[in-house]
């Protein structure tokens, strides 16, 4: 029923969001930005397929994908609008709004429009998990629909430089970028999965939980200050420096997690 409600709540946000990305742009454009998209997307939802094997349901990877690309999205489009522009309205220096809404601000609009999801489908579904790792595998859904989403934003604007621009959008989002909003949200999916299934009382829960929200904002934060801290004409080699060592830990925490459970009930 969950996850009805949250694919029900998701089809028409994600609908408006690509209207609103795809307007005004070319077909080919249109078919280019959505198809660079795809293309990532695909790569990670075959790697979770495989190593988590569509659990704990099928139902449940379709709302947290579609959470991700429909209703975390939209909350996080108005939540940042609303936050950039108390910001910008503010006496910092034009400077200081950018690194304030990048780092601090973002990070928490989105990880929360992305955590409303996974809370949801981890409580529902805590009776059929067996595994932390499980309720990693529901945030990383929900992460890999947000950038799904979010990136054909981008790829759109990336082509008004042509294929040029579209190729170094993608090798930013897609390649160096490693996945980041599967790793954030899998994070914290990981945290309130374990607090469901692991923690002693309450309080205990509700820390796990918590600490899992803060290491989530903290990697999200981490990626996005990079860019104002590495040089401009070695960007992409520090970016993927210390994003894609973060993406092989996160695939081998959770392949490890999943797998260790599986062998321990095979011995």
């Amino acid at each position: 029923m969950c996850s009805l409600i949250l694919i029900a709540l998701s089809v028409w946000a994600a609908i408006y969001e690509l209207t609103e990305a795809l307007e005004g742009v070319s077909s080919s454009d249109a078919w280019l930005a959505v198809g660079a998209s795809i293309l990532s997307a695909v790569v990670g939802l075959v790697f979770l397929a495989w190593a988590a094997r569509l659990k704990p349901t099928v139902l449940s990877w379709l709302a947290a994908f579609g959470w991700g690309t429909g209703g975390a999205l939209i909350f996080a489009g108005y939540g940042n609008t609303v936050i950039d522009s108390a910001v910008a309205a503010s006496n910092l220096s034009d400077d200081a709004v950018d690194v304030v809404t990048s780092v601090v601000t973002g990070p928490l609009v989105e990880e929360t429009g992305k955590g409303i999801g996974v809370l949801a489908l981890v409580l529902a579904a805590r009776k059929v998990l067996d595994r932390p790792a499980q309720g990693g595998v529901l945030g990383a859904l929900v992460g890999l629909g947000f950038a799904w989403g979010e990136d054909v934003g981008y790829y759109v604007s990336a082509l008004e430089d042509g294929m040029s621009g579209l190729w170094e959008s993608f090798l930013a989002r897609a390649l160096l970028g490693a996945y980041g909003h599967a790793i954030f949200t899998g994070v914290f999916g990981y945290a309130l999965a374990w607090a469901v299934l692991r923690a002693q009382n309450v309080l205990v829960g509700l820390l796990a939980a918590a600490g899992g929200f803060v290491a989530a904002l903290a990697l999200h934060a981490q990626a996005n200050g990079i860019g104002f801290l590495a040089p401009e004409d070695s960007w992409n080699l520090t970016y993927g420096a210390i994003e894609i060592p973060v993406l092989v830990v996160s695939v081998a925490l959770l392949v490890w997690g999943l797998r260790r459970h599986r062998s321990t009930l095979e011995a």
